[in-house]
């Protein structure tokens, strides 16, 4: 195991970051915190799916962008339980999106070519992004 203080330096900055550790880390922390303004613009933007949209947002969305901002700052300052704080919060945000997005399928078939696209596209980068966060790799760097 690695010491967790090297006289100033801390372990993790002497190790080099699995590709892609600080950017998607960045990314994450930017989208997350767009995520918070995004939903009200949602919630403001469609009359007919307000309740639906103040019930998903403030059930799901919020929640899981707050987790999501948390687990990103963790990641920055290379804490071991931002890894599984980034999990959980990706896992929230598919567990929402799938069916949310689903529901809108079905219900909305003025946009569905539209809404197909971008909810394939969310749940995609979704995964891919859980699976980099699963990675021993990250494990073995945040230790």
């Amino acid at each position: 195991m690695f010491p967790t203080r090297l006289g100033s330096l801390s372990a993790p900055a002497l190790l080099k970051p699995p590709r892609g550790y600080r950017s998607l880390a960045w990314l994450g922390l930017i989208a997350n915190i767009a995520a918070l303004p995004l939903t009200l613009a949602v919630i403001l933007a469609v009359p007919s799916w307000r309740v639906a949209h103040i019930a998903v947002g403030t059930g799901a969305v919020l929640p899981c962008a707050v987790l999501g901002i948390v687990a990103c700052v963790a990641l920055l300052q290379w804490r071991h339980w931002g890894q599984v704080m980034a999990i959980v919060a990706l896992s929230l945000s598919l567990a929402t999106a799938l069916p949310y997005g689903i529901v809108r399928l079905v219900l909305v078939p003025q946009e569905r070519t539209l809404i197909a696209l971008l909810a394939s596209l969310l749940w995609i980068a979704n995964v891919i992004i859980l699976i980099y966060w699963c990675r021993p790799a990250v494990r073995r760097y945040l230790r």
